[in-house]
């Protein structure tokens, strides 16, 4: 409608092109075309705890504000598409929820099998076939040890289908502390996540059920890194931390290369210029983690504790 009205208020000509039936009979036929998708660049969507989340629409340059979904004790876990995922993070957690805000529907799923304290959640979307997956890693009721006089907490990988409409367990479960805080990316069929210090990258395979652990040298000095899946291809966001001083000097960008050989290694692609890094970074701590997504090929990287981006 915006376009529209702009269209129409150039000029007294284009006015009357966009009034003409050569136009709506051009317009009929789009509309008739089974064929003909609508295509839109993709919008980034900001979580809130509140009563609405924002999504920032390229096309127009303008935030949205769209209604959370009011169920109780949740919040936007993962998204792909348009489809949002809400759980809870914090306490036992056995039942997710779908929704579409555009749409405003929404969908409990079955509980899951053994997964009640989540700590990692994702969503994968399908176009093709119209489907997704949500994969949840973390774990089951703690027992206690009479030996060691502690609690052994059960690590499983849970993946849920919306084709088959049910959950199944993975093959292997994730390797113990290697939950990090990063949320982690899709990436050409394969989920990636950063994990805690030591600082390295885990990858599951959805179709076999099977975490691995990259054997991919993290650069020197990172800092706070962040995974984001561009156009197929894999890059880390982190800041480079003088080993001497511990202070920040600047942030820089790589990619993963030869993702399919054996030979994996990051190449840094980017370093962001100083006087835009000064300004992002001059509320910040040094700790501070950094919060990444990519667009095609957009790539916006912010903090909880700043209101730059």
């Amino acid at each position: 409608v915006v376009s529209t009205v702009q269209f129409r208020s150039v000029c007294t000509k284009w006015k009357s092109l966009f009034l003409s039936d050569a136009y709506w009979r051009k317009r009929y036929r789009m509309d008739q075309d089974q064929d003909q998708e609508v295509k839109r660049d993709a919008w980034f969507f900001l979580c809130t705890t509140g009563q609405f989340s924002c999504a920032f629409d390229f096309e127009m340059d303008r935030w949205h504000k769209i209604p959370n979904p009011a169920i109780p004790r949740t919040s936007i876990i993962a998204a792909a598409g348009s489809i949002l995922c809400l759980g809870n993070l914090v306490a036992d957690c056995k039942i997710l929820y779908i929704c579409n805000p555009i749409k405003k529907t929404l969908m409990q799923l079955p509980p899951t099998s053994r997964v009640q304290l989540i700590h990692k959640a994702s969503m994968c979307l399908n176009k093709d076939a119209r489907s997704y997956k949500i994969v949840v890693a973390g774990e089951e009721n703690s027992i206690m040890s009479a030996l060691m006089n502690s609690r052994v907490y059960r690590l499983y990988t849970e993946i849920y289908d919306s084709i088959a409409g049910y959950w199944r367990m993975a093959g292997n479960p994730l390797p113990h502390a290697k939950f990090g805080s990063d949320p982690g990316v899709w990436c050409n069929g394969l989920f990636y996540s950063i994990t805690e210090m030591p600082y390295g990258v885990v990858r599951f395979d959805p179709e076999n059920g099977v975490w691995t652990e990259l054997d991919a040298a993290m650069p020197c000095y990172i800092s706070t890194p962040s995974l984001a899946e561009s156009n197929g291809r894999l890059i880390m966001i982190g800041r480079v931390v003088n080993n001497l001083n511990k202070a920040t000097e600047k942030i820089l960008i790589w990619e993963l290369q030869n993702m399919d050989s054996d030979i994996i290694a990051w190449t840094e692609l980017q370093h962001m210029p100083h006087c835009i890094y000064s300004e992002f970074m001059a509320t910040v701590k040094s700790y501070s983690p950094l919060v990444c997504s990519a667009i095609g090929d957009w790539l916006c990287i912010a903090t909880h504790l700043s209101p730059r981006t």
